[in-house]
């Protein structure tokens, strides 16, 4: 009998991050030691409905099974009968439950699977998961507010505003032409809960502030207006690994340099060889002590667990200053994350398996005994 743990990915979203979600899955499917967990996958499409691969997956299955579901997952309308099942969201929750998984890998980016409200469900049903608990994953995906938050505790933030959907036009009309004068030119415009720098611009005119933060209200219904920080930008992760991994992890830093673009943009992010990232960057070593206490301290604050990664820029005085905190970071091959652990020597297959094993051994394990 297999003796394996049983262990449930999740995918997709409604957001806009579908693929990015997709990608990052693929890579953790390849990766996770088969030998020690028994996968499932699910992906939830953008009308909310669930899609299963109609087998369970062993460390006998051949890889080509494994690619082929996501090549469907990208283009379902393929997919072969009785490969993938469809399901509605009711029936979906009943068959995770069903299958009584003893953990949850969510891979889902941005909007349902990263603010908390995933996080909220899997608690609701008892179902372990890796990664930050709803308190954290919904303050981190809200920038405003985490920046707010972090500053009152001496986090240096750049200078921000906000507008709102709920504005009227001549209230955003003003706000538009007052940004530039309160924050200083140019402006760097985002959604407020968005994430891979999707709808997100560098403004150097009020008509250009009009223009993107228009277009980032069609994705969220606060748009972040930030001043643009002069600088290097840099990414650092943190890890909650099992002890038998390490324990908690602070990676060495990832400086990030576009090769194309005024920013680090979805493009930059995703496409190989669009930007330069070095780990760990040519920084004199107090700088790069100050990125990972600055890393630490947000996960530490917002409540993180497991893996975060807290994007930076350091200015010309070499002080980092606090951007945004990703409770699920990208885990594609140009992604982040995975580069600081390597820099370390931790592979995929390790990493993943330190996180997950990290959480049986924190969450799991503790609640069993008291049971």
């Amino acid at each position: 009998m297999d003796d394996s743990r049983k262990v449930v990915l999740l995918c997709g979203g409604p957001s806009a991050e579908y693929v990015v979600s997709l990608t990052s899955a693929r890579s953790v499917s390849h990766n996770l030691d088969r030998h020690r967990y028994r996968l499932r996958v699910a992906c939830i499409e953008d009308d909310g409905s669930w899609i299963f691969p109609d087998e369970v997956w062993t460390s006998e299955t051949p890889p080509s099974r494994v690619e082929k579901l996501f090549d469907l997952l990208d283009m379902p309308e393929l997919c072969p009968v009785g490969y993938l099942t469809r399901r509605t969201p009711a029936e979906g929750l009943a068959r995770l439950q069903q299958w009584a998984p003893d953990l949850v890998i969510p891979m889902i980016h941005g909007a349902y699977g990263e603010d908390g409200r995933l996080q909220g469900l899997l608690d609701f049903m008892g179902v372990p998961y890796i990664g930050s608990s709803v308190l954290a994953s919904a303050l981190a995906m809200d920038k405003r507010r985490t920046k707010d938050f972090l500053a009152a505790h001496g986090v240096k933030t750049p200078r921000h505003m906000v507008i709102t959907r709920s504005g009227s036009p001549s209230q955003r009309e003003d706000q538009f032409a007052a940004a530039g004068h309160l924050l200083g030119w140019p402006l760097v415009i985002k959604p407020n809960r968005g994430g891979s720098s999707l709808f997100s611009g560098i403004a150097n005119s009020p008509d250009d502030v009009r223009k993107m933060v228009t277009r980032a209200l069609e994705a969220d219904t606060e748009v972040l207006i930030e001043q643009h920080i002069r600088g290097r930008e840099v990414t650092c992760a943190v890890l909650d690994l099992a002890e038998s991994f390490g324990g908690r992890i602070v990676c060495p830093p990832t400086e990030i340099r576009p090769l194309k673009g005024q920013f680090f943009d979805f493009d930059s992010k995703y496409r190989p060889g669009a930007a330069a990232e070095v780990t760990p960057p040519d920084m004199p070593e107090s700088t790069i002590n100050r990125i990972q206490a600055m890393a630490e301290k947000a996960h530490d604050l917002l409540g993180c667990r497991g893996m975060s990664r807290t994007d930076m820029f350091v200015g010309e005085d070499d002080q980092p200053i606090y951007l945004e905190t990703n409770t699920i970071p990208g885990m594609t091959p140009t992604s982040l994350l995975p580069q600081g652990a390597a820099a370390l020597g931790v592979s995929m297959t390790a990493l993943l398996t330190g996180l997950l094993e990290g959480v049986f051994e924190r969450i799991v394990e503790p609640r069993s005994r008291r049971e």
